[in-house]
């Protein structure tokens, strides 16, 4: 199932940005791979909170087992620098300031039979930088890209869009 989230417009001072993502045309791993990402906003530090899930993700991952989400990128749900999500070239790397990767660990750790991740806890020091207009993405369980949406501004709460089907 596909996730349908209509965006809101921005209006007053709205500061929660959500992202609905769709399967990247490169992958084969999990072909109908889908989600969505919701922040709740970036405070004043450039802290950046929120959850993500996603659906249709290979099936029966578990990064306890030693072996799975052990590769680069491996599990992972990152923003990244790129404006589109078209190909690797639009997508860009990691998306952060300074020297050290803060997505670097951040991701799922496990999915159920149905490929499904659960909600994802997110808090990511961003600094100064802005998320609207990024490509969010979620990587498989080797590392490769296997979803992604664009994250922009949004009126609705978490539950409005975890809820939108």
């Amino acid at each position: 199932m596909k996730f349908l989230v209509a965006l809101a417009a921005l209006t007053g001072a709205s500061a929660s940005y959500v992202a609905t993502l769709s399967h990247i045309a490169e992958d084969t791993l999990a072909p109908k791979a889908t989600g969505y990402v919701y922040f709740d906003g970036v405070d004043s530090n450039g802290i950046v909170t929120g959850f993500s899930q996603a659906n249709h993700l290979e099936a029966n991952v578990d990064s306890t087992n030693g072996v799975d989400c052990t590769a680069a990128n491996g599990c992972g749900m990152h923003i990244h620098e790129g404006d589109a999500c078209t190909n690797t070239t639009t997508q860009g790397g990691h998306y952060f300031e300074g020297d050290e990767d803060p997505w670097a660990t951040v991701g799922y750790t496990s999915t159920d039979v149905n490929g499904y991740s659960g909600m994802i806890d997110l808090k990511v020091d961003m600094g100064s930088l802005p998320i609207e207009g990024k490509p969010f993405i979620v990587h498989a369980n080797d590392g490769s890209r296997i979803a992604c949406g664009i994250i922009e501004s949004t009126t609705l709460s978490h539950e409005e869009v975890a809820f939108l089907n």
